[in-house]
């Protein structure tokens, strides 16, 4: 229950401190605070009189406010929905509020416009080594232009979606956060850096931001009206299954489908989604919640002398250590923290070997993770640690993201998937990746896994009538799987032209048959074909596309096709897109700058999309 303190005539309310900091105000800043005070009062007693704290009613009465609306905007970028989320539940919430807001993708916000705003709100992700999403790449390429305006009388926040186990963590939502702030805009909240584990720190920035806004509505600088989103509308229609609520899906088959003498092991997964309403569209992702490998956990526990029964506390509950390592808490992938911290326990013991484990992270750091784990960090200076201690260093676990190789025309109710076993050799073992060998070699048929859709916006099949070119080696493929099945039950119009790779042609010609199939029916107009380890001259998917330069531009120049890219980020899609700008030079006559400008119209369009990891 609220109380009113009566303060004699001649005493003061606040702290003389307090008077002091509102006496260097300037005048727009005291006549927001007088009517945000008074709002502020007035909402926590209903007997509140503006006299009882010194203030004329009538001066709170007549209040000015500013003379035109707040204009806020929200503007998300990411390459698998996560950063699109998270802004969308930004912009309900400050709706719920009352206050008006936008909400548009990067990609479909004119960077022109960013003076013309006065609050930007971004939820933005970082993809692969410290790199923008794609459909942020235009963007970032304005705002370290001569173009970019000053943002002096702008003001932001900044929410960044990162993973940890990356060397760049979050470096997306830091270069921006320094732009703008180089621009003269002043930031409303400090940046967050969210690592996988995001929920409790998305939440509280949500917080903050609505605080901070609602301290301006309440000065009428902000007018309550319904929010506006601009694009489209992926939130609908969901199913109640999600990343914290997973579904059991149960395996119906898991094949092996390279062959015996390949070096790669790739299976066909099966998954049943029978009776759960969940929905998903040809380009989707799957997360899969796999469980780490009984020798793993046995391997770390016994290197800090744990005993495996032990029991820890966990997000409040409590369980046994051994179920935490297997289930809860992340074994696989390292992160910069974990190395730094467990260093610092190390330090006790033995400073050498503390210092060792610190250059990891300050030098080789990339070199590193790509072939270590937990466990090998652990093995390079081997502790006792309590059981408490071990829980407390540890990340929770990653869902692994699979693109889905099944279209819900062909195979209602089912889930395909394309698994190629990770490994890395370091010099101690050979190190398994965890959901692949969880989806591999753990998962027979009528067991369970817990599985929840990852919706992928911007790759997304166009007009049936349209043609589509799709460039996936090795798993990349899986995707493209699910648009020809869509395409053969849609009995589409457009034309659609693969192009595959992979090692070796007798071995790892991934759904061979299929494809041949669809090729004989029409569903497939096209098949280009590259395995490079069948010659003594390697060849790839970017030289078959070089080969075929000319029927490649008037596919996308003259019948306006969608092309479409899936699989390694770093060395397949670059080279991907490096000879797809060579194509656009050569075949259209023009310079390497408007080629350039060419493949940034087709991105802005929605005709060149990539899901590349």
């Amino acid at each position: 229950m609220n109380k009113k303190v009566e303060f004699p005539s001649n005493s003061y309310p606040v702290a003389p401190s307090v008077l002091d900091a509102v006496n260097h105000f300037d005048q727009r800043e005291l006549s927001w605070l007088s009517g945000y005070c008074a709002g502020l009062a007035k909402g926590r007693d209903d007997d509140f009189q503006p006299q009882a704290i010194g203030i004329a009613a009538e001066n709170v009465q007549n209040t000015p406010a500013v003379a035109t609306t707040v204009k806020v905007q929200v503007l998300y970028a990411s390459q698998t929905g996560n950063s699109e989320t998270i802004a969308q539940s930004l912009f309900s919430t400050l709706g719920q509020a009352g206050i008006t807001v936008e909400l548009t993708s990067l990609n479909d916000f004119k960077p022109k416009e960013l003076a013309k705003k006065d609050i930007l709100l971004f939820a933005i992700s970082t993809h692969g080594e410290g790199e923008p999403p794609d459909d942020a790449l235009d963007f970032f390429e304005f705002l370290s232009s001569k173009r970019a305006p000053k943002l002096d009388k702008v003001q932001y926040a900044v929410l960044g979606l990162g993973d940890s186990s990356y060397e760049f963590f979050c470096q997306t939502g830091k270069d921006l956060d320094q732009a703008l702030s180089g621009l003269g805009a002043t930031p409303i909240v400090a940046r967050v850096d969210c690592d996988l584990d995001y929920d409790r720190q998305v939440e509280h920035w949500i917080e903050s931001v609505r605080l901070k806004l609602a301290m301006l509505k309440s000065s009428q600088d902000i007018a309550s009206n319904p929010g506006k989103q601009v694009g489209n509308d992926s939130f609908a229609g969901q199913s109640s299954y999600s990343r914290k609520n997973p579904f059991a899906a149960t395996v119906l088959s898991n094949q092996r489908i390279t062959g015996r003498d390949s070096d790669k092991e790739v299976h066909h997964i099966e998954l049943s989604i029978e009776d759960s309403g969940i929905n998903y569209q040809p380009g989707d992702g799957v997360g899969i919640w796999a469980k780490n490998s009984e020798l793993t956990v046995k391997e770390v526990l016994k290197l800090v002398g744990v005993n495996a029964d032990t029991i820890v506390s966990i997000s409040e509950q409590e369980i046994s250590v051994k179920q935490a390592l297997s289930e809860r808490l992340e074994l696989s992938l390292i992160n910069k923290n974990f190395i730094e911290e467990y260093a610092k326990k190390v330090a006790v013991f033995e400073s050498t070997k503390s210092a060792e484990l610190l250059k990891k992270v300050n030098s080789d750091y990339a070199a590193y993770i790509a072939n270590n784990q937990l466990a090998d960090v652990i093995a390079l200076a081997p502790i006792t640690l309590s059981a408490q201690e071990l829980v407390g260093l540890l990340k929770p676990i990653k869902p692994r993201i699979y693109s889905i190789a099944s279209s819900p025309l062909a195979t209602p109710e089912e889930i395909h998937l394309t698994v190629k076993l990770q490994t890395s050799e370091n010099d101690a073992k050979t190190r398994l990746g965890t959901a692949s060998r969880f989806l591999i070699h753990e998962l027979d048929e009528d067991q369970e896994v817990m599985v929840f859709i990852e919706q992928n916006n911007r790759f997304r099949l166009p007009e049936s009538d349209t043609d589509i070119l799709m460039v996936g080696p090795g798993t990349g493929i899986a995707p493209f799987r699910s648009f020809l099945q869509h395409r053969e039950e849609q009995e589409a119009a457009g034309d659609s032209w693969l192009f595959f790779g992979n090692a070796h042609f007798n071995s790892e010609f991934l759904y061979q048959t299929e494809f041949q199939k669809q090729l004989k029916n029409g569903v497939l107009s096209n098949l280009s074909v590259a395995f490079s380890r069948d010659q003594q001259n390697k060849v790839y998917v970017q030289d078959k596309m070089l080969e075929n330069a000319k029927e490649i531009w008037l596919w996308i120049d003259s019948n306006k096709a969608s092309f479409y890219v899936c699989g390694d980020m770093n060395f397949m899609a670059k080279d991907v897109e490096a000879a797809l700008l060579q194509i656009i030079e050569s075949q259209g006559n023009k310079s390497a700058e408007d080629a350039k400008n060419y493949l940034k119209d087709l991105k802005r369009n929605g005709r060149y999309q990539r899901d590349v990891y």
